[in-house]
């Protein structure tokens, strides 16, 4: 399986030095670099690409009827996100708008749906994230040291807690970042421009350095 057996393929497919790919979704996502892909550096600093995971969202009055019917929260507040039962990330960034991702360690069924039910809802808008943002992960114990060299927000746990996102300037790039624990591993998920996703790719791996951070694939966190 390589990115060039889809037509659907990862804004930054072309700067990955992968050994294996996984099919998600109707494109692929890295599975495994060389020699390098383990749950220690997970643990230390890693950055994935999550581009090719499955993501939609909603707008309008009637958004969070929709995620309810399709048993997923709504988060109480803007700037929030909550987890579903299957693992599905449902991202709240305004009174009637949500983000919904897929869970990077295990595929959600259904997700698809979202943009059929918000397309047949009056005052109920899909928004087409996958194709407008790339997905990328920071992972570690270093995250706020590393984000302080190219975000001027504090993003330490006392001021950016579990469940926070934060609408910001990444390396002066607008981005989103949420802050998760995925398997028991800090992650912050970095959303920005598609057409920044390169330029973001490089300038993360160059923040990250000073961690001995390199790119891992999703079969780290097995």
């Amino acid at each position: 399986v390589t990115p060039e057996s889809f037509d659907k393929r990862c804004l930054t497919y072309r700067l990955h030095d992968a050994i294996e790919y996984i099919e998600r979704d109707g494109t692929v996502v890295v599975e495994d670099y060389s020699g390098h892909d383990s749950r220690e550096q997970l643990s230390k600093c890693g950055l994935l690409d999550l581009s090719g995971l499955q993501r939609t969202g909603l707008r309008g009055k009637k958004a969070e009827q929709v995620l309810v019917q399709e048993n997923l929260p709504f988060p109480e507040k803007p700037n929030q996100f909550e987890l579903s039962e299957e693992g599905a990330i449902v991202a709240r960034l305004g009174s009637t708008e949500c983000w919904v991702f897929d869970n990077p360690l295990k595929p959600v069924a259904g997700l698809g749906m979202l943009d059929i039910r918000a397309m047949n809802e009056p005052d109920c808008y899909p928004l087409y994230c996958q194709h407008s943002h790339a997905w990328f992960a920071l992972t570690g114990q270093h995250l706020p040291e590393l984000m302080a060299k190219i975000c001027g927000v504090d993003l330490r746990d006392e001021a950016f807690p579990q469940g926070a996102i934060v609408q910001t300037s990444v390396a002066r790039v607008g981005a989103i970042i949420l802050h998760q624990v995925v398997d028991d591993i800090p992650m912050f998920s970095i959303l920005s421009d598609s057409s920044s996703a390169e330029y973001l790719w490089h300038a993360l791996l160059d923040a990250m350095q000073e961690f001995e951070g390199k790119p891992v694939g999703l079969a780290a966190f097995s």
